[in-house]
């Protein structure tokens, strides 16, 4: 073996084997921590990687985000494109001409042509996107971006393997050509010997340099190359121990994202499981307790900062910010590395809710799931959140004091309000119509269940949304029925809060009657409860086909059972719940009512559909005071009066509870009003 070629071999060994070692510790912490399952669907989960992933679906698919997210999608897929370069470039260490061995590349080959082109150019349009998040970081310098020296050093580094390849290209073309040495020893490749054209950028660079004289040029051409693999090296090994492991773990944690779902649902608990409670292992209060999907997701944090972007806590000025929270843990985690790889465990110096999370922070959390779905690489922030309540619910009896009423609501009345659950069939007084009651399995007497919820049993201003959507089923020749004082709370609340014993008695209670009663179809307008009873009471073994209102009434339009004439006066923008549309995906059939009900075409706020901005309502939060920042509600309704329109409609009891109060308490009560699409649907029935 030549020089060049052992030199390569002892630096490849090196590098490689310092990688290795980075790279099986993080592999090591991963089995320490709790097990998921990830691996099911594969197909599905290749299509995930390739959209996600490879397309880069989550940047370039932003309007908002688009210019920066172009900048990463041509940095990334020039990496890409030039992983092949760095193969050839260190197969001609060991054999000269080594491009020349691999089918289709040879200087015969159109395709060795055509990759000339094709990477060279992208070693200039590297170069220039390096260029670009250098000006983004140091003048622009966007809030959401931490300047650092470590992102300063990586963008460093990449601009040093585009360089110096392209000196190393440019010297050796003029060593051939210009200055006669028709056969390099070391690196020689006759695609370039005779083919430069098609290395435009390289070629224009040599013919800046051919005047420095051949020594001078000789040296571009050894110091381009060792330099180009010795910025690779180093490139990689600090890939695992900076925040750039992004670049590592992105594809992986894309293709182990959640299915169908847009996250992994809360674990079902097993709270008859007397050593998990001895032990502490309900829920997460240390941080092995994080599955290794989730372990995953903090290390593939880019740090970008779109996550509190977006996020209505950190824009009303709340202590949750989901870049610096991922941060925190993976910190802890790196910290306690070496004891859990140990004993299996961490220490417990370090209170995970305390001191390494505050309490405020973690309870600040509405649960939308804007971050997740600004998130480019597909990092799941809430489940990790829920489970942090659950330890601190169940194992520590620490949660906001408001809290207990709530809590003790649900248990004695299956309300949150503790009103005696004999009266949940009250609301139905208004009707003019009678309502049956379910009491017995259902024998064809009805084609739907409508699920009331306890906002629209109990709250006022909720019992007209369930009033609206009760006689448009009627208008419309629905045979439907209530379970009146069987319908007890799904749990969400409870859920959300960390309160999984709690959760899973009313959604126990739920399940079995339903099941007794044989329900098959469930109608119902709090997003909520579409949510839990849809997606997590098949944890259950409850399995129905649950529809939104807006969604089954949309439906009943289309058949041409409704007939709807506009009449709303004055211009109306639609708030999305988050529940219905990022957890759930509709977005169209609230919207395609309020086109047919009103006179003028809805506008659109800023934040909307995927983007829109949350009530504050979620994760139990509308039953906690909000004392820190600004109220969520009143921000959403300044974002809703900033489109001009009188009118704010929305699919959500708890959203029309908080913006309404946002209305109120920001003083535009004679400017605006707002109102549930079942209401604007009945106001305009032809």
């Amino acid at each position: 073996m030549e020089l060049n070629g052992i030199l390569m071999t002892f630096t490849l060994t090196a590098a490689l084997a310092v990688f290795s070692y980075s790279i099986g510790t993080k592999l090591r912490l991963f089995r320490r921590m709790a097990p998921e399952n990830r691996f099911d669907q594969p197909l599905r989960r290749l299509g995930l990687l390739f959209r996600i992933g490879l397309g880069q679906s989550k940047l370039v698919g932003r309007e908002r985000e688009r210019s920066s997210g172009a900048m990463h999608f041509f940095i990334f897929w020039g990496f890409m494109v030039l992983g092949l370069r760095e193969v050839i470039m260190i197969g001609e260490a060991y054999s000269p001409g080594f491009q020349e061995m691999l089918p289709l590349l040879g200087s015969d080959s159109i395709f060795g042509f055509l990759y000339t082109f094709v990477y060279n150019t992208t070693e200039v349009v590297v170069f220039c996107m390096v260029l670009i998040a250098l000006y983004r970081r140091l003048v622009i310098q966007p809030a959401r971006l931490d300047l650092n020296i470590e992102g300063l050093v990586i963008l460093g580094l990449i601009m040093g393997v585009v360089v110096s390849d392209l000196f190393y290209d440019a010297a050796r073309f003029n060593l051939i050509n210009a200055f006669g040495h028709n056969e390099i020893h070391f690196l020689d490749n006759p695609v370039y010997g005779t083919e430069m054209t098609w290395a435009p950028f390289a070629s224009l660079l040599a013919s800046g340099i051919v005047g420095w004289g051949e020594t001078l040029n000789a040296g571009f051409f050894h110091l381009g190359y060792w330099t180009h693999i010795g910025v690779i090296l180093v490139f990689l090994n600090l890939l695992p121990i900076t925040k750039h492991a992004h670049v590592i773990t992105a594809l992986p944690n894309v293709l182990f994202g959640s299915l169908d779902y847009p996250h992994a649902p809360a674990d079902l608990l097993d709270l008859e499981n007397e050593e998990a409670w001895e032990k502490g292992a309900l829920g997460v209060e240390r941080i092995e307790q994080l599955t290794w999907k989730q372990g995953l997701d903090l290390y593939t944090c880019t740090e970008c900062g779109r996550c509190y972007d977006i996020c209505p806590t950190y824009v009303t000025k709340k202590p949750l910010t989901l870049k610096w929270f991922n941060d925190s843990l993976r910190d802890h985690l790196e910290e306690q590395s070496a004891e859990i790889r140990a004993t299996g465990k961490s220490d417990g110096k370090r209170a995970l809710v305390g001191d390494v999370i505050q309490y405020d922070s973690l309870w600040a959390c509405t649960t939308c799931r804007a971050c997740e779905e600004v998130c480019p690489v597909s990092i799941e922030h809430v489940p990790r959140i829920i489970a942090m309540r659950q330890a601190q619910v169940l194992m520590s009896e620490k949660y906001p004091k408001e809290l207990n009423a709530t809590f003790r609501g649900l248990e004695q009345n299956a309300n949150p309000w503790n009103i005696g659950y004999d009266k949940r069939a009250d609301w139905t007084g208004g009707l003019d119509f009678p309502v049956p009651i379910l009491t017995e399995p259902p024998a064809g007497d009805f084609d739907v269940l409508m699920w009331v919820g306890c906002m629209g049993s109990f709250d006022k201003r909720s019992q007209k949304i369930a009033l609206a959507t009760a006689t448009l089923l009627h208008k419309a020749g629905v045979r439907f029925a209530i379970l009146g004082n069987a319908e007890k709370c799904t749990g969400d609340l409870a859920r959300r809060s960390g309160n999984e014993m709690l959760y899973q008695t009313l959604a126990r209670e739920n399940v079995d009657t339903l099941n007794r009663l044989k329900v098959l179809q469930v109608v119902t307008q709090c997003p909520h409860c579409l949510n839990a009873m849809k997606n997590e009471y098949p944890q259950l073994e409850g399995r129905y086909e649950v529809f939104h209102h807006s969604t089954f009434i949309a439906k009943l339009v289309d058949e041409g059972r409704l007939t709807l004439k506009p009449s709303l006066e004055g211009s109306v923008t639609f708030h999305d719940p988050c529940y219905l549309g990022r957890y759930n995906d509709e977005y169209d059939a609230p919207r395609s009512l309020l086109a047919a009900s009103a006179k003028e075409e809805p506008v659109e706020m800023a934040r909307s559909r995927k983007e829109s901005f949350c009530c504050g309502a979620g994760g139990g939060r509308m039953w906690m005071e909000e004392t820190i920042g600004t109220r969520v509600n009143e921000e959403r309704v300044r974002q809703a009066a900033e489109t001009g329109a009188k009118t704010i409609a929305t699919a959500c009891p708890f959203c029309m509870t908080m913006i309404e109060d946002g209305i109120n308490q920001s003083g535009r009560q004679d400017e605006m009003q707002v109102k549930d699409v079942a209401e604007l649907v009945l106001e305009s029935l032809a």
